[in-house]
């Protein structure tokens, strides 16, 4: 192996670089194949994303340090072309190593891992890849529903991480507040439509409302927050006569849409059971209607002042 190592070394700069390509293509060939072969072998989908990611970083390790052994006798004679080219190489690839940059701040500061429900910028979606220079996520909302699925697979710069905001759904307290109006007439009984509003919403999230209050407090050993209400709450204003309340409540960032669907339905059917005691507002619609114009001796209708005018002129000419 010793003497393979030193006639490997001791080639001309073009059976050099012949050599590289030729080790390159085997190395990413061999690396290839592991990569589709060995994830194979594990039956979590995440311990598999994870060992085919772990692969692919030792390609890149492999490769370089490859390279770094078949030209260990021009690395010091090159370090000074290096040096001066490096200034150039920097300006001209900034995005490149801006990404790059921000793939190992994502890693160590695990600002998101692969599964998470994040916003960067203006693009929300679930993470499914971190690559060396981009984040993949496949995307929700647009042009669909608040949370779902829109089909698109988004790709962002990991640069943007270091420019922008980041929103993670995930880390921490898995729950979000959120909100729906619920609009009565001004005659509708405002206790009642109050208490069957709370009534409703602890109904609904009752089933997780005990994850929510241990997520919280395991949250608020690493972050120093102020404990808020997590049961639901009710406000109301009233809005051109009718009565408008607000229901506030939290919920799992993956169901916002079954969330708001249950509550609708079920706050439907209590109002339909009320007895007229709870009436949904209605807008008014003003319907305008033409005033009728008088009909002329021959049955047609006349305007009104081309007939005063027409009769003027007559007495005139009498």
């Amino acid at each position: 192996m010793n003497d393979f190592l030193k006639e490997v070394i001791s080639l001309s700069l073009v059976g050099k670089c012949i050599a590289a390509v030729v080790g390159i293509l085997f190395i990413h060939a061999t690396f290839r194949v592991l990569e589709q072969s060995l994830p194979r072998r594990f039956g979590r989908a995440d311990a598999r994303y994870k060992v085919r990611k772990f692969v692919v970083y030792c390609g890149y390790l492999a490769i370089l340090l490859f390279l770094a052994i078949l030209f260990e006798d021009r690395l010091g004679r090159l370090s000074f072309a290096l040096g001066v080219a490096g200034a150039g190489v920097a300006v001209a690839l900034q995005d490149v190593l801006a990404s790059i940059a921000g793939a190992f701040s994502i890693g160590f500061s695990k600002l998101y891992t692969v599964g998470d429900r994040v916003q960067i910028g203006d693009t929300r979606g679930d993470v499914i890849d971190i690559g060396l220079l981009r984040t993949t996520l496949m995307e929700t909302g647009n042009w669909v529903s608040k949370d779902l699925y829109n089909g698109r697979i988004a790709r962002i710069p990991n640069s943007a991480i270091l420019k922008g905001s980041v929103f993670n759904y995930s880390q921490g307290f898995r729950f979000i507040w959120d909100e729906i109006k619920v609009v009565l007439t001004g005659t509708s009984d405002p206790q009642l439509a109050r208490a069957t509003l709370l009534r409703v919403a602890k109904e609904a999230i009752g089933e997780y409302l005990l994850e929510a209050q241990s997520s919280w407090l395991a949250m608020s050993e690493n972050y120093q927050s102020v404990n808020p209400p997590l049961e639901p709450t009710v406000a109301l204003v009233v809005n051109s006569g009718s009565l408008e309340f607000t229901v506030s409540y939290i919920v799992d960032y993956t169901k916002r849409i079954a969330k708001q669907d249950q509550l609708f339905t079920k706050i439907a059917q209590e109002v339909a059971e009320s007895d007229g005691r709870l009436n949904w507002a209605t807008s008014a619609i003003a319907v305008i209607t033409e005033p009728t114009t008088p009909e002329s001796p021959s049955g047609r209708q006349t305007p009104p002042n081309l007939h005063a005018g027409e009769a003027g002129s007559s007495s005139r000419d009498r």
